[in-house]
């Protein structure tokens, strides 16, 4: 389960970054896997997330050059922060 602050200053999106971020440092998200899908993500936050939150989440990972999306299949892991 992803816990997320509604309330703190931090936008959803950047702790959501955060977390998934976390996950491939520790490795428990390893280079080459596939990062949970939207639905997935949206599930283990407990829907308190919109998928352009997700979304979001996800964009900030790639201009950071940490994932890469593959058209149909998903949004891989391609190096470690």
């Amino acid at each position: 389960m992803i816990e997320l602050d509604r309330d703190a200053m931090t936008p959803m999106y950047v702790q959501l970054a955060n977390v998934l971020r976390e996950r491939i440092r520790s490795g428990e998200i390893p280079v080459g896997r596939r990062l949970p899908s939207q639905s997935e993500l949206e599930a283990e936050t407990g829907g308190v997330v919109s998928r352009r939150t997700i979304k979001s989440a996800l964009e900030v990972l790639v201009a950071e050059g940490l994932v890469q999306g593959v058209q149909g299949k998903g949004v891989y892991v391609i190096a470690k922060p």
